[in-house]
């Protein structure tokens, strides 16, 4: 924040090119942190925040592109549907914007038609959100890219609990041929990996990043916080932070491809952990 405040030229490497106090590149790292966003204070920047953010992790390896044709055929019909939903819902939520903005006949009408087939596709009375994204992600996931042959013999794990909202939790766990958990991070097209914060169990409190080590090591700590109400996850506790000694534990990331209604393939990323 002083070279914020007292060095313009390090200012201007940084900050302001998009409108004064934001920051050049919001994935930029320096000396290893995030820029913090600025907030302007009686004349002089702060930060909004000062919770640090701990490594970000990244990716190694060579991604793994899948598209439909590798699809098994019993599975296809499902990601179709799944990816439909969401098109519906892009659909409904395109034409709802265009009639806020110019209540006009003919966008009533392409709002009413797109809202007709929102109900017959998705549901009349299902909630129009980010869930249905998420969905193709995950069905990305488990209908597709974790039973390509470099995954043959990976079976996903099925009693984890549901969480409210889905949150501390991950997405899939899955435990390949050899015995070793594989984490998997499921996105839709237009998903990114999310900071949150920690839970302050390993060195105070921090922003972590999906992806990374320190958010599995937050997942695992928010899994103990529930013991009391959900001891069964007491075994893949164990498991996760044996791989992480060993250092075994693999984590991906699934991320659907962009479509106009069919399933049209994924993308799978390695986060590097170690």
């Amino acid at each position: 924040m002083r070279l914020v405040n007292e060095d313009p030229v390090w200012r201007a490497q940084h900050y302001d090119k998009w409108g004064p106090g934001k920051r050049n590149n919001a994935e930029e790292l320096v000396d290893g942190q995030l820029l913090p966003k600025l907030v302007e204070n009686n004349g002089r920047w702060a930060a909004t925040s000062s919770i640090p953010y701990a490594d970000p992790g990244g990716f190694h390896l060579t991604p793994m592109e899948r598209g439909r044709v590798t699809v098994a055929t019993d599975d296809l019909p499902h990601l179709d549907k799944v990816a439909s939903k969401r098109m519906a819902g892009m659909d409904l939520t395109k034409w709802e914007k265009a009639f806020d903005d110019s209540p006009t006949f003919e966008n009533a009408y392409e709002l009413a038609h797109a809202q007709e087939h929102y109900n017959v596709t998705v549901g009349e009375g299902v909630s129009n959100n980010t869930k249905l994204g998420e969905a193709l992600g995950e069905e990305a996931a488990r209908r597709h890219m974790l039973l390509q042959k470099e995954f043959e013999g990976a079976e996903e794990i099925t009693d984890l609990p549901e969480t409210a909202n889905g949150s501390k939790r991950f997405d899939q766990l899955w435990r390949d041929k050899d015995g070793n958990l594989v984490i998997v991070e499921a996105k839709s097209p237009n998903g990114d990996l999310e900071w949150r914060l920690s839970n302050g169990h390993h060195g105070g409190r921090h922003h972590v990043k999906q992806g990374s080590i320190e958010y599995v090591r937050t997942i695992v700590a928010d899994m103990k916080d529930r013991l009391a109400v959900s001891p069964g996850e007491a075994k893949y506790i164990k498991e996760i932070e044996d791989n992480i000694k060993a250092k075994t534990l693999r984590y991906v990331l699934v991320q659907a491809t962009g479509n106009d209604g069919r399933y049209a393939g994924a993308v799978l990323k390695y986060f590097k952990l170690f």
